[in-house]
Formats: C-alpha cells, sequence, structure tokens
C-alpha cells in the first residue's frame, strides 16, 4: 500500500537508507545479548501497534496516505518523546517541591 504512492516510496527509500546505517550492528547486539532484545522489542512494539492501524483505514490517495502517515509520526513523537519529558518535568517539580 505504502509503495503505491510517490510519497511512500520516497518515504520508504529514506527510511531505508537511515535504518540500513544501524540496523546490523543492533542485531548483533541482540544475538549477543538476550537482555538487549527483549529491551528492543518492548521499546518498538508501540511503534508497530501505531503502524497497524494503516491496516484499517481505507487510502485512496496520496493526501489520505500523507495524513495518516503524518497523525501516525505525531503519535509516535508524542509517545516516544513528548509523554516522557512531560513525567520527567513533572518527577522534577515533585521533587522541588518535597525539598522545600
Amino acid at each position: 500500500m505504502l509503495l503505491s504512492t510517490n510519497s511512500g516510496t520516497s518515504f520508504m527509500t529514506g527510511f531505508n537508507q537511515f535504518y540500513y546505517l544501524f540496523s546490523p550492528t543492533i542485531a548483533d547486539w541482540e544475538r549477543q545479548n538476550p537482555a538487549f532484545k527483549e529491551i528492543v522489542k518492548m521499546t518498538i512494539t508501540p511503534m508497530l501497534s501505531t503502524l497497524s492501524i494503516l491496516n484499517y483505514v481505507d487510502i485512496d490517495s496520496e493526501q489520505d496516505l500523507l495524513a495518516y502517515g503524518i497523525g501516525i509520526m505525531l503519535l509516535n513523537i508524542g509517545m516516544y518523546f513528548v509523554l516522557p519529558a512531560l513525567v520527567i518535568l513533572k518527577l522534577k517539580d515533585r521533587s522541588k517541591k518535597n525539598q522545600i
């Protein structure tokens, strides 16, 4: 589905170039350390789950693909960066209040 659009093809080309810069090294580390392998699995499971949303929507145009793709990217940015930052800020604020 993704490769049937120009933007999808461009995204996958860029993604594959980026992904294959580090994935062989990560795969080697996973083979050497089962605990690291489990950490990687736990880390990428939410992202893979959000990508599965695309299985349940009708994408009839390039615009639809871009809209869903941008939405999923924003969802992942929120899960992996914004939410942890908010938690850290909240904990930091709480620790300051406890020190007073």
